[in-house]
């Protein structure tokens, strides 16, 4: 029976390895199978299984890749599908399952980002609105305006007028009654005003005289000189209660403090936070209040929130070699105890023998024999012992949290760290009574993650890594203390979403061998392997870390935020919209209306064609108000308006109002639409002594002729206003150009009545110094033929200057009445030498 059994176990495990095979062979198979039926989702789970019983075989292998990558490409086929009917959900689990099956497959991962984004969008725009955001819009639209200001004004024109019978009009003609306070102090002004509300009429006449005017009720208004008493007098304070929901009050507040304290400010506003509350309470004016309101609505936005998928695999391997001839102590020792024998123990020595008792002389005089010595022999072991211990640790956390928030994550034990400090018994006693505490110290794997959302979609990640390991204790004043071994990273990452990093290299590799033995015998090549202890010892640890950030929460930013906030000037604070721009850049002149069908437009002396733009013309409906300056920043070239004809010669204008005299103002002009500015009596055509009309202007070059393969830049002149007085001025005409492409060189003439009109002087503008390029301005005015030929060159220039811009201004004086046409035409061309078609456009002046 004995003889028997070694055969029955051979049997059984032969069984067993056939068993083996045949469930591999068995699963291979039926991979094939679904593999063949299209069922690449089935063939990848029995070619896993076949891998798994059989990991050596490399046709098993090459099936499962085979089945994952057909698998992955039929769940993205099938993923797209579910796009297209727009089922969002069902399409990510697709690409996900793809990404399962193809790691590697970019097409899945970033379709996978994208969709995760849509359907995030969704879900927060799904969801409803906070209470606290109705009441804040109901609370926004406030009550009715006491006093409707939206109503136009027809055209009004004043010279040297006085502050009080300019506003007496406007509220004659607005229904409102104006008056004024007891320290009023009246001023002449000249400002000339078309298509403008009543409102913009009472600003601008404000802000040009420093007053401004407070409603008192629907039909009232009084206006007060700007001072910083007035203001303190008149204007109305206001406390209002701001409730923060995300941002931090206290921060807040500094914000608001550093940025609403302006110099010279008549009312400085109050900003109290209270932290236990999260508010911001603030007293000032309507106006400021209105300000800080919109700062801190674009300020308080939620945090954007991140989970990141952590994957941690730590594998621990220790190897062991203990080998050779081990004796305890390598020492023999001998000891002489002629009277007691010492202690006889099993226990092997450890190192030399006790020291004897003390004997009595007398004792060795009768004579010493062998067994008064006794010798202490080592014991003596033979090892051969070898060890290979493996350990692997797997961790998947997920992490979720708001940016600028530090996440902790700690994978190990918390080590127990004693620490002792010494006390005294009394104040100003010697410390000398030791008084204990525990610590603990957290050893193993150790995360921490601050994550931040950028505003272009990406995650930065500060990181900090941390293995820790308990070592051995040593002594310290006494006392035992542990060690701890420790490797550690600190490193930022910036990461899009859903990419993945990897971060490895955390090896760490200890390589012990102790060798002990006879001297000499260590030596020796075979007998040290034998007559030796020997003791090796490999320690290795790697942690690999695999880190997936995903946004959940975006920062929930609208175009209001991004959008500035014009808050007035620095005197006088407001909440307002943009200032208005003189002609926006890139804006393309309107088509002609009534173009010949061969497409080349006539051209007629003194109008300009068409699609050209031109100066605005005060009597034209809707023109935009003259003589209005342009604001910091913009750039003053006047937007393109279609052109209208010479205006014919009217009759005489109408006699002044009675009372008026010296100092009144001149009766508003209010004009229905499509009626012309009137002209000096007795100007009449072909009159004699009437002054002599400007030269006919020459015609434009057709469409499409000369340099007609780029679009022509624009020379436009601007006037300001339709009419100026004989005396009066100078009056500053600017030369702008517009669509301008690599002009590096320009000549200009310009013609006008030099019965009318006289230059004064030519000033150089700033379109030719693009590029702090040296640019030279020659003028050469004819007075007596009413012409200026103005040179302007770029000097050493190989680029030319583009866009639109200032090239020049003529300052002209009114020396008789009439009209003059004031026409511009010239040539350009590129630091090459090539062309550049120019359009012209001729503007109209009255001269009284």
């Amino acid at each position: 029976m004995t003889k028997q059994r070694p055969v029955v176990v051979f049997i059984v495990l032969a069984a067993l390895i056939g068993a083996s095979g045949c469930a591999a062979g068995r699963a291979y198979r039926r991979g094939q199978e679904a593999a063949r039926a299209g069922d690449w989702d089935a063939a990848v789970a029995h070619y896993t299984r076949a891998v798994q019983e059989n990991p050596d075989s490399p046709e098993f292998k090459i099936g499962l890749e085979r089945a994952m990558q057909s698998a992955a490409q039929e769940h993205i086929s099938r993923a797209r599908q579910l796009e297209e009917q727009d089922q969002l959900d069902a399409a990510l689990l697709a690409y996900r399952r793809a990404l399962e099956l193809d790691p590697t497959n970019r097409l899945g991962a970033s379709r996978a980002a994208e969709l995760e984004r849509q359907i995030r969008d969704r879900i927060e725009a799904a969801r409803p609105r906070p209470r606290i955001e109705a009441l804040r819009d109901q609370v926004r639209q406030g009550p009715a305006p006491l006093l409707n200001t939206r109503e136009r004004l027809p055209r009004l024109t004043f010279t040297n007028s006085s502050v009080r019978d300019i506003l007496s009009f406007i509220g004659n003609a607005a229904g409102i009654t104006i008056t004024y306070d007891q320290q009023f102090q009246d001023r002449a002004y000249t400002v000339e005003l078309e298509d403008v509300t009543v409102e913009e009429a009472l600003q601008q006449i404000m802000a040009a005289n420093q007053m401004f005017y407070k409603v008192v009720n629907p039909r009232t208004i009084i206006v007060v000189n700007d001072r910083a008493d007035k203001r303190q007098q008149y204007e109305e304070l206001v406390i209002r209660v701001f409730y923060v929901s995300h941002a931090d009050a206290n921060e807040l507040a500094q914000l608001l403090n550093t940025m609403m304290r302006v110099a010279q400010q008549p009312i400085a506003p109050i900003i109290m936070p209270n932290k236990t509350a999260n508010t911001i309470t603030v007293r000032s004016t309507r106006q400021v209040a209105d300000i800080v309101e919109r700062v801190i609505r674009a300020n308080d936005r939620p945090r954007a929130e991140v989970v990141i998928d952590i994957q941690i695999l730590e594998v621990n391997r220790a190897r062991a070699k203990q080998f050779g001839l081990n004796l305890n102590a390598y020492a023999v020792g001998l000891m002489f105890s002629p009277e007691v024998a010492p202690p006889n123990t099993s226990a092997p020595p450890t190192g030399p023998p006790q020291s004897p008792p003390p004997f009595n002389l007398n004792t060795i005089s009768q004579g010493v024999s062998t067994a008064d010595f006794y010798l202490n022999v080592p014991t003596a072991v033979i090892r051969f012992l070898e060890s290979d211990t493996h350990t692997k640790t797997i961790a998947k956390p997920q992490l979720r949290g708001a940016e600028g928030t530090k996440l902790t994550l700690n994978l190990g034990d918390d080590v127990p760290v004693l620490q002792t400090v010494f006390g005294a018994a009394a104040q100003g006693g010697f410390a000398s009574i030791p008084q204990s505490s525990y610590t603990y110290r957290s050893v193993g794997v150790n995360v921490e993650v601050t994550p931040r959302v950028t505003y272009d979609g990406e995650i930065v990640l500060d990181l900090v890594i941390e293995n820790s390991t308990l070592g051995g204790s040593i002594d310290v004043g006494g006392q035992s203390a542990p060690t701890f071994g420790t490797r550690k990273v600190t490193t930022r990452l910036r990461l899009r979403e859903g990419e993945s990093n990897l971060l490895a290299g955390l090896l760490r590799e200890r390589d012990r061998r102790d060798l002990r033995g006879f001297p000499g015998v260590l030596r020796l090549p075979i007998f040290r392997q034998f007559l030796s202890d020997n003791d090796q010892a490999i320690e290795q640890t790697d942690i690999v870390m695999l880190l997936t950030p995903h946004i959940v929460r975006t920062h929930e930013l609208t175009a209001e935020d991004l959008s500035p906030i014009f808050i007035g000037t620095q005197l006088n604070l407001g909440l307002g919209g943009p200032p208005p721009l003189i002609a926006p850049a890139g804006e393309e002149p309107a088509p002609s209306i009534g173009s010949s069908p061969s497409g080349i437009t006539p051209v007629t002396p003194g109008v300009s064609p068409g699609g050209v733009p031109r100066s605005p013309v005060a009597s034209d409906p809707g023109a935009q108000p003259v003589n209005r300056p342009a604001p910091p920043g913009t750039s003053p070239v006047p937007t393109a308006i279609a052109p209208i004809p010479d205006p014919p010669e009217p009759a005489a204008p109408a006699p002044a109002p009675p009372g008026t005299g010296t100092g009144a103002p001149t009766a508003p002009e209010v004009m229905p639409p499509g009626t012309t500015a009137p002209a000096p009596a007795g100007a009449e055509p072909g009159a004699p002594g009437a002054p002599p009309r400007d030269p006919a202007a020459p015609p434009m070059a057709a469409p499409g002729t000369g340099a007609a393969a780029q679009t022509p830049a624009q020379v436009i002149l601007t006037v300001p206003g339709t009419t100026f007085q004989v005396g009066g001025g100078p009056y500053t005409v600017p030369v702008s150009i517009n669509n301008a492409q690599r002009i590096s060189l320009m000549t200009l003439t310009v013609t006008y009545n030099p019965a009318v009109l006289r230059v004064r002087n030519v000033q150089q503008g700033t379109f030719m110094v693009q590029g702090g390029v040296t640019a030279t301005v020659t003028p050469r005015i004819d007075a007596a033929a009413g012409r200026v030929d103005i040179a302007l060159t770029r000097t050493g220039d190989q680029v030319g200057a583009s866009g639109a811009g200032f090239l020049a201004a003529l300052l002209f004086d009114a020396v008789g009445p009439g009209s003059s046409i004031i026409q511009a035409n010239g040539v350009a061309s590129t630091p090459e030498g090539g062309a550049v078609a120019l359009q012209f456009s001729p503007v109209t002046v009255t001269v009284r």
